[in-house]
């Protein structure tokens, strides 16, 4: 499909629910129709029960109004590399099928009329009044942080089918190249993670655990649990392990990050991976970990 960003009817066919569509492809945020209000949550541990409240929800901006909005990362660390390489090939081939250029593929035909909102967001960005992020691939959902949280186009997470959240860039430059982020992220769990039933989820999420401390921090990094253990996401079986990591490695502004991950049995072939990362050098965001974790409900 083709045409310009904005507001459309819900491709899903939910009643009421309009979609945003970034001028490439459909966004993961909706506004109207049927969906599941943030639950407020409070700075700390998660409470071992979740289940979203009813009520009217608004989105939370946790940066501070004085601190300096940081822009869109063009790369990220290691392998992230490839994927924002891949994103710009897509964008481009897109832009040339829109100006007319041949490439053998026939351009669908436009979308329907935008509907009447007024606002249009850039690329790469939430929509305005985003409240909740969808990831139908997970069949979660979850709390959007608010202002300068950007939408993750960054590819897919190795632990991961698909991937979709948000992201902050906390440090402009690292060694190797790239950007460290600050994240909320999910997906599918990959299939090279061995699942059975929930039962199964205190090993899988050691294998998670160890694969991304492998991939996404700096090494040699050493592992602290605050947390783990069973617990219940809108009525589904899930299981959280909560833990932070330290390093002193030259060139890093952090020296350690808190980290929590958790498996959910949403209902889908594989269970839904929620990865929420927070280095400390933005330690005041922590207690967002709570928040999100009281937000997610199953679609």
């Amino acid at each position: 499909m083709t045409g310009s960003p904005g507001w459309y009817a819900d491709p899903d066919g939910v009643p009421g629910r309009q979609r945003w569509w970034n001028g490439a492809d459909w966004s993961d945020v909706t506004q109207g129709g049927a969906g599941s209000p943030v639950a407020a949550a409070q700075p700390g541990h998660p409470p071992q029960t979740v289940h979203p409240e009813a009520g009217a929800s608004q989105p939370v901006d946790l940066l501070e109004s004085g601190r300096q909005r940081r822009p869109r990362p063009p790369w990220l660390p290691g392998a992230l590399v490839v994927g924002a390489v891949v994103v710009v090939v897509v964008v481009a081939l897109t832009v040339f099928i829109l100006r007319g250029g041949t490439t053998g593929v026939a351009a669908d035909p436009p979308p329907p009329t935008p509907a009447a909102t007024g606002t249009q967001a850039p690329q790469g960005t939430f929509p305005p009044g985003t409240v909740r992020i969808i990831d139908p691939d997970a069949g979660i959902s979850y709390a959007y942080l608010g202002e300068g949280w950007r939408e993750v186009d960054f590819g897919t997470r190795n632990e991961m089918e698909t991937t979709h959240g948000q992201f902050i860039v906390t440090q402009d430059s690292v060694p190797g190249g790239g950007q460290f982020i600050a994240e909320a992220s999910s997906g599918p769990l990959a299939t090279r993670f061995g699942i059975g039933d929930a039962a199964s989820f205190p090993t899988a999420i050691e294998d998670v655990a160890a694969s991304v401390r492998g991939s996404y921090y700096p090494e040699p990094n050493q592992r602290s649990d605050l947390s783990s253990g069973p617990v219940t996401v809108d009525g589904a079986p899930a299981y959280l392990l909560e833990f932070d990591l330290r390093w002193n490695v030259p060139g890093y502004d952090s020296t350690g990050e808190r980290v929590a991950l958790m498996l959910i049995d949403s209902g889908r072939d594989r269970p839904a991976l929620m990865y929420i990362s927070i280095p400390n050098t933005h330690a005041e965001l922590y207690g967002v970990i709570a928040q999100l974790v009281a937000s997610i409900a199953i679609l």
